[in-house]
């Protein structure tokens, strides 16, 4: 062959091979991501399956794994039939407190919540305010939804605090929040509100006349479309309370609330629910004296164990290891440690601890709340607003009803008259929970005729490509925003799957004499064999 054929060759030969790679990449590309670049012929995803379901160990946080036991569980994976209008409705409504300012957030609320679900249900609406509702706001809520809306003045004597407090007196408390950067603890208005809701909104008169309420704020946005009766469903499987975000509180806005809600369990001798568990650390476990407060603050039996073991590990370190060179700090680095924290440490301070038990400050965020009235108006519960009321924290201190509420919730519902509501896509300010969708039971979108008469045509339009489903999927045409944290991978809400599990047991209290014994032996034996003091043996 001569050069320049053999030139050739080797110039068509790289070029194929250009063309076969740039082939490949394309077509490598195409299958990453074909979801976005190639046209869906099932936009609502109701034929697709998971093929490939991932390893259960592989499912790290809690968004990505099932919750459904016998105490609670979704009251429906996916989308149903849009309903007709001859099913039974509940004696429910949403409910919201407003402002006149605040039409803005409020219109984009109502709108949220009947593109998402009302426009097939149709429960009416209530709007509260401490002043009468404008003309215009009144007018610009109504042409937002065919449903009923009714509008309600607060009493003066519901919304303004007790007059026999000093206003001077009020006024140096509240401010006082103020100067020490307590989140909204210098706003009375904001004071005022979480006294409302946490005692005599129920006792209004558009509120007291419902069976179930459904609490909505301004500026919401929900991300999934629910499409079964909410109230129906709660009603019957017997829950009384729902909920969607379950977060954590500021220590410093509620530093006396626990110690009053202990001195009413005990004046009242109350009988706690299992619900109560949620929002307290026990220190129950312990069966013995703990004289220098060793194992204060371990609210969990293992620990206890391996904080026994660290203990007589730590004594025979101090006392019986002879000629503590820096080598013999370097092979026990998990030892040296401990001491030099406990060098270090101030002493533990229990301001609101009764009874061996703290407020783990776990609450259910109230400005979602899917209720019976009744809990709320019930005298036991009224008993215990009262009982706070006269304690004086909701202005001395910036108590919320977010607070109030799930610790009564603790006090007089079990976990499986509480239900999460997975499957509703939701977010107020910086919090989101939105779950991904049920794969195998998703429908096609069809709005109502009656919605699609009066809603912004593109509101009442077909949804545009609805999240492709999950692997553990529980929503219905949920479109999540971009770049979000999901809530629902907080401390909080792991709490709330430990303890609605099915095989869930509190464990036995740990005797501290019998296993320092046997832990005693057992370490005798570990080091006599050559063991190592930073082994963990339990």
């Amino acid at each position: 062959m001569s050069f320049n054929k053999l030139r050739a060759f080797l110039l068509r030969s790289r070029k194929s091979n250009t063309v076969l790679l740039s082939t490949l990449f394309i077509f490598l590309v195409i299958l990453l991501f074909k979801d976005h670049l190639l046209p869906n012929n099932d936009p609502y995803w109701i034929n697709f399956k998971i093929t490939n379901p991932p390893k259960k160990e592989s499912l790290t946080e809690l968004s990505q794994q099932k919750l459904d036991t016998k105490i609670d569980s979704p009251f429906q994976y996916g989308c149903a039939a849009v309903p007709n209008g001859d099913q039974p409705r509940a004696n429910a409504a949403f409910i919201m407190l407003c402002r006149n300012l605040e039409l803005e957030g409020v219109i984009a609320s109502i709108k949220s919540m009947e593109r998402h679900f009302n426009q097939w249900y149709n429960y009416p609406w209530i709007f509260l305010n401490n002043e009468e509702f404008s003309p215009e706001f009144k007018y610009a809520v109504g042409n937002h939804t065919n449903a009923k809306v009714s509008f309600g003045k607060i009493a003066m004597e519901d919304w303004d605090f007790p007059s026999d407090i000093p206003e001077a007196e009020l006024n140096e408390w509240i401010e006082s929040q103020g100067d020490r950067e307590l989140l909204y603890g210098n706003l009375k208005s904001y004071h005022k509100m979480c006294r409302f809701y946490s005692g005599k909104f129920y006792l209004h008169p558009l509120v007291n006349q419902l069976d179930w309420y459904w609490r909505v704020e301004p500026n919401v946005e929900f991300y999934c479309d629910l499409t079964y009766d909410p109230f129906i469903e709660m009603e019957k499987r017997g829950k009384k309370y729902g909920f969607n975000v379950m977060i954590y509180d500021l220590y410093y806005s509620i530093p006396g609330l626990f110690r009053h809600v202990q001195n009413f369990i005990k004046k009242h001798e109350i009988k706690v629910k299992s619900s109560w568990k949620l929002f307290v650390l026990n220190s129950k476990w312990l069966d013995g004296e703990d004289e220098l407060g060793v194992y204060d603050g371990i609210h969990n039996s293992h620990e206890l164990v391996v904080e026994i073991q660290d203990q007589i590990y730590l004594q025979k370190f101090i006392h019986e290891v002879k000629g503590k060179t820096e080598d013999v700090f370097t092979k026990n680095p998990y030892l040296t440690r401990r001491i030099l924290q406990k060098s270090k440490q101030m002493p533990k301070l229990h301001e609101d601890r009764t009874n061996n038990e703290d407020y783990n400050l776990c609450h259910f965020w109230s400005n979602f709340e899917i209720a019976r009235v009744d809990l709320f108006t019930s005298p036991e519960y009224q008993q215990f607003y009262q009982h706070l009321e006269s304690a004086g924290g909701f202005y001395k201190e910036r108590w919320g009803d977010a607070p109030v509420h799930s610790l009564a919730i603790g006090m007089f519902l079990d976990l499986n008259e509480v239900h999460y509501f997975r499957d509703i896509g939701y977010r107020h300010e910086i919090f989101a929970h939105c779950p991904a969708n049920a794969p195998e039971h998703q429908l096609e979108y069809v709005a109502n005729a009656n919605y699609a008469a009066f809603a912004d045509p593109q509101e009442a339009a077909v949804v545009v490509s609805p999240d492709k489903p999950r692997y553990n999927g529980v929503g219905c045409r949920c479109k999540c925003p971009k770049g979000y944290n999901d809530i629902e991978d907080s401390e909080c809400m792991k709490k709330w799957q430990m303890y609605t599990q099915d095989d869930y047991k509190d464990p036995e209290p740990v005797n501290l004499e019998s296993w320092k014994k046997r832990l005693t032996r057992k370490i005798k034996h570990h080091l006599i064999a050559g063991g190592s003091m930073e082994e963990d043996l339990v």
